[in-house]
């Protein structure tokens, strides 16, 4: 079996790297399983992939270009990071779309790394259209487009031909993709071609009815059974290739690998770092039932979980000036700017932070001007179809808040805004805008920190 690749779904932890060999890497010194919320915190890391070589663990992960996106998910690069203890980690290479068939272009989804015969194989997803290969000596790279073309062509299938999955067992190296309905096919002795056609994997629901899933297919395989994860969900099989059964909900996250180390089976999951367009990776502990189903802790979330926080502690990422001002960062721990008219500054855009469940607004921050009054204002929207290619907002018609704050003060004074008050507040946070200083031209302003509990 291979020791494995896996894309686990949204969530909130990061583990590194599915076993892609038979090497075993040594024990941990607490042999407590580790949970980490945010891996790489506001790197833009996300769609971790991972192998274990030498008692390391390598993740490769996707990264995203910018926090400042407005509606699509811009990916300039693949990034591989290590670990052998899976807390420090180190950044060991990068992997560029110009060095592929893609060309200079930010198509960086998904990619499974495997290895066979002493070279390493990096499939990698251009956007959602088709699948390549690369090929190396090391897991670090540097790696070679093994074909200049896709391996998976667009049309191969009647589905996307992206975001592939690796699974090696017995000598036989399978490649899962696609989308809705997911394919599998045998990869040739030499890795860069089809041994075979690529055939459906039928994913039933408990009903025993064909079951439409998504894209992300992670798979894994325990004590005989095979577990398919995409999008917080889960089946199971008897065999690799299907059909599976729909077991129900799974860990909290987005793209999802699950690898084992030490004995201890890992997920790493895509989270919302700083939004929608700029993610994270979670490491959860993955542990199981008796029957073999998997156990959804009461408290598991995805990351940032309990709503949403802005304490600073690494930049001023997530937040931008519109007008009035510039917004820079002090390593204490705030952000800043020094007025030349109205300032406005506002957060990216598709927080995700659910108002239904966190009803406060609490921000921290300190007015060196003239001005009385800061002004809050809260864009919030449901979530329908493709929602993030709507990114506009009529900022006249979201709800506003104003706080009378104490002129030319050196203290930092603490505002709590219950939000459930608000006339048009809908579920889902969707960006917010400050006023720090209304009506003021001359001085400067601070914000410690900002929470929606």
């Amino acid at each position: 079996m291979k020791r494995i690749i896996y894309p686990f779904l949204s969530a909130i932890l990061i583990f590194t790297l599915a076993c892609t060999n038979k090497n075993k890497p040594a024990k941990s010194e607490t042999n407590q399983p580790i949970m980490i919320p945010n891996v790489f915190p506001e790197k833009g890391l996300t769609d971790a992939h991972t192998i274990i070589d030498n008692g390391r663990l390598y993740a490769f992960c996707g990264h995203d270009k910018t926090w400042d996106t407005e509606n699509a998910w811009i990916m300039d690069r693949w990034e591989i990071w290590s670990t052998d203890n899976l807390v420090d980690w180190k950044k060991e290479n990068e992997i560029h779309p110009k060095d592929t068939y893609i060309g200079d272009i930010p198509n960086c989804f998904a990619g499974d790394i495997i290895s066979r015969n002493g070279k390493y194989y990096w499939y990698f997803s251009n956007r959602n259209i088709s699948t390549g290969v690369m090929v190396s000596d090391s897991p670090t790279g540097p790696f070679k487009d093994a074909l200049g073309k896709p391996l998976l062509p667009e049309g191969i299938v009647p589905v996307h031909a992206y975001d592939p999955e690796i699974f090696e067992e017995n000598g036989t190296y399978t490649i899962i993709f696609g989308a809705g309905h997911y394919h599998a096919a045998t990869l040739s002795e030499d890795m860069i071609s089809l041994a075979d056609e690529p055939k459906p994997i039928l994913v039933l629901d408990k009903e025993g009815k064909d079951m439409w899933t998504a894209d992300k297919s992670c798979i894994f395989k325990r004590d005989g059974k095979y577990y398919l994860i995409w999008e917080e969900k889960y089946a199971i099989s008897d065999h690799l290739r299907g059909p599976y059964t729909y077991m129900g909900e799974s860990l909290k996250g987005g793209h999802c690998n699950v690898f084992e180390w030490e004995g201890q089976h890992y997920a790493l999951l895509e989270n919302k770092d700083i939004s929608l367009f700029y993610r994270g990776v979670s490491l959860k502990p993955l542990h199981f039932n008796k029957d073999g189903s998997i156990i959804i802790p009461e408290d598991d979330a995805g990351f940032p979980a309990n709503g949403r926080a802005w304490n600073f502690e690494h930049s001023e990422m997530g937040w931008r000036a519109i007008s009035g001002t510039d917004v820079n960062w002090d390593q204490s721990g705030k952000i800043y700017g020094k007025l030349s008219g109205n300032a406005v500054i506002e957060s990216s855009v598709w927080l995700l932070t659910n108002l239904k469940e966190h009803q406060t607004l609490v921000i921290r921050m300190k007015n060196e001007s003239s001005a009385t009054q800061a002004k809050i204002s809260i864009a919030s929207t449901e979530l329908k179809g493709a929602f993030w290619k709507n990114p506009e907002i009529n900022w006249d018609d979201q709800d506003h808040i104003l706080v009378d704050v104490k002129a030319n003060s050196a203290e930092i004074q603490e505002f709590e805004i219950d939000l459930s008050t608000l006339p048009k507040l809908k579920s889902i946070l969707k960006r917010l805008r400050i006023e720090p200083a209304v009506g003021a031209s001359e001085g400067s302003w601070e914000i410690e920190s900002i929470q929606v509990n």
